[in-house]
């Protein structure tokens, strides 16, 4: 079963982690913690239909790679000489900083459905919330950020 599942969804997995981690390594890295984890639950998979397979493999893939972001960011310490920062990244810095600002029901919305690419249902899912309320956290967040950067 477990063979079966890695045949199905590796691809998608991966995909899922790169759009999170932004390395190679680590989304292969992902997606063998994912289904490590995955193992140890094998049973609960032969009475699971399709798609209800494949957004628990999504969702163990996307909360392992969300860890090790969260672990990668903590340890990383900064090097000693910074490099300048090149003038097109100045407006990258303005859009991060505007995004922090947000309080944080929007700044999770932002974040989930922006920049993971996360649909409406999985954010929904994630931060325990109604689509209706996804949609207009980010609805808002848009208008907020508009106005940041005029």
């Amino acid at each position: 079963m477990l063979e079966t599942l890695y045949l199905k969804y590796r691809a998608v997995m991966h995909q899922r982690a790169l759009s999170i981690l932004g390395d190679h390594a680590l989304a292969e890295d992902a997606v063998h913690e994912a289904f490590i984890r995955l193992s140890r639950h094998i049973g609960r998979f032969e009475r699971m239909r399709s798609e209800e397979c494949r957004y628990l493999c999504l969702t163990i893939v996307k909360n392992v790679s969300l860890n090790m972001l969260r672990d990668r960011r903590d340890t990383d310490p900064l090097p000693e000489n910074l490099p300048a920062i090149p003038r097109d990244a100045l407006l990258g810095m303005d859009i991060t900083n505007a995004v922090n600002s947000l309080e944080e029901g929007h700044r999770q919305v932002v974040l989930l459905r922006l920049r993971y690419g996360f649909d409406t249902m999985e954010a929904a899912r994630l931060l325990g919330i109604k689509q209706g309320t996804v949609r207009s956290r980010l609805s808002r967040a848009r208008k907020i950020l508009c106005e940041a950067l005029k």
